[in-house]
């Protein structure tokens, strides 16, 4: 056996099931739980309660500390023990099969074989051994899977929904009799994914391991530009162990910062194609991220607090702060909150700055909202308007004294303004009054 793949010994020899996915999941199975010494009559509720405390708030209660292990990913991620003790509890199952379903974020109902049979988080230790399909469906999105349940043995689904298909994530295990030895499968959405056993790269996926000894080892997988997700797993002698797990693609830079020379617009650029391809999709995506992740901005952290108030894509779409498709006559109120900030949805091969279409809209949507600049005295009669927010700037034309035009955009010390169809510029707003 391979350094790294050190089996690691059960501190409780009733050590079972606790399973949850590696990114934040609020939920855990229901089945036998492994209590520290002198804690064997606590009941599950309680336990499962305090579990959710202490996730919630990222500390660890000493009571569990057998239970619990916390893991980073991308800033945020928890990852809890997995496992199926298949010679201990065959009686218990009386050749039927067991079934968690747990999701994140919300609700969810369940489905199987079509009906449906409860909301999620849904537990069941008496369904019927065979070919089962799986549904787990919300408001937002829906998750199907087919799986042949063995007997005395137990298959648990978590799920991340996300908004869509492309922005869900979520892990699968199920365990079967094995007539080979021992064994890990892994495979992953994207494949070749790099699989990490006990922190040692051992492949990528599709990923199968017979060398592996019956116990407990910590698993992550990782793919450029997804979230990695981690998972105590437990391996048991003379059986397979089934992981399957989807990667949420990240919709948001590492870190994100405002436009330059912006202080109301925020570059959220990304450089993969599945990201970017649909901008209704990436919109919503990025708000769900805001409020499940978190987003890190530049000068302030992880802030899982609302961030954006509206989105303008690289395609010249316009979006309210939940990704929702929008238009400037139903932003408006929103842009009358002085404090509001935006965030530009950029392809990074676009280069840095707004794209033509996303100034249209932006110019659109600041007219509508009814910020205007008055032209002050300057002792010429006109001030230059240029095609940048600095004194370095080329000049693009000239206003008039006393006139008033539609703002398109503010930074410090200047102002942009839309000059006529064809002309727009930055003008110093020392000599440029604004008002609604």
């Amino acid at each position: 056996m391979s350094r790294g793949w050190r089996r690691r010994g059960e501190s409780n020899p009733r050590i079972a099931v606790l399973q949850t996915a590696a990114f934040p999941l609020r939920h855990c199975a229901k089945t036998t739980l492994s209590f520290p010494q002198g804690h064997d009559n606590v009941s599950y509720r309680k336990i499962l309660r305090m579990a959710l405390t202490s996730l919630q708030t990222q500390t660890i209660n000493p009571t569990l500390k057998v239970l619990i292990y916390i893991l980073l990913a991308v800033g945020l991620g928890v990852a809890i023990y997995f496992g199926i003790d298949i010679v201990k509890n065959i009686g218990n199952l009386r050749g039927k099969s067991a079934l968690s379903v747990n999701v994140l974020n919300g609700s969810a109902k369940v489905l199987i074989n079509g009906q449906e049979v409860g909301a999620a988080p849904y537990e069941s230790d008496s369904l019927k051994s065979g070919d089962n399909k799986i549904s787990v469906q919300s408001d937002y999105g829906k998750y199907e899977v087919a799986l042949n349940f063995s007997p005395n043995t137990q298959v648990v689904l978590n799920r991340d929904l996300g908004t869509s298909e492309v922005f869900s994530s979520g892990q699968n295990f199920w365990i079967e009799k094995s007539d080979v030895g021992t064994i890990l499968s892994v495979i992953t959405e994207p494949s070749q994914a790099t699989v990490y056993i006990d922190n040692t790269k051992v492949g990528e996926t599709p990923y199968s391991l017979g060398t592996l000894s019956a116990g407990d080892y910590d698993m992550r997988l990782e793919f450029p530009g997804y979230e990695p997700q981690s998972a105590r797993i437990k391996i048991q002698k003379d059986h397979k162990l089934n992981v399957s797990a989807r990667l949420f693609p990240v919709p948001v830079p590492s870190k994100v910062s405002l436009l330059e020379g912006s202080s109301t617009m925020y570059d959220v650029y990304s450089e993969s194609a599945l990201v970017f391809s649909n901008p209704v999709a990436w919109a919503g995506a990025v708000a769900y991220w805001n409020k499940t992740r978190g987003v890190n901005l530049a000068g302030a952290g992880v802030n899982k607090n609302p961030v954006f108030g509206y989105f303008v894509s690289y395609d010249g779409g316009l979006f309210d702060a939940n990704g929702a498709v929008a238009t400037a006559d139903t932003l408006k109120d929103t842009l009358s909150d002085s404090g509001v900030k935006g965030a530009f949805l950029r392809r990074a091969g676009d280069g840095a700055g707004l794209t033509e279409a996303a100034k249209t809209a932006l110019a659109d949507l600041q007219g509508v909202a009814g910020k205007k600049a008055k032209i002050l005295e300057t002792g010429t009669g006109w001030l230059r308007v240029r095609d940048a927010a600095s004194l370095n700037g080329k000049e693009v034309g000239r206003v008039d004294v006393g006139k008033e035009y539609a703002i398109l955009e503010e930074a410090t010390g200047w102002v942009k303004i839309k000059v006529d169809d064809k002309i727009s510029g930055w003008v110093s707003s020392t000599y440029a009054q604004v008002s609604k």
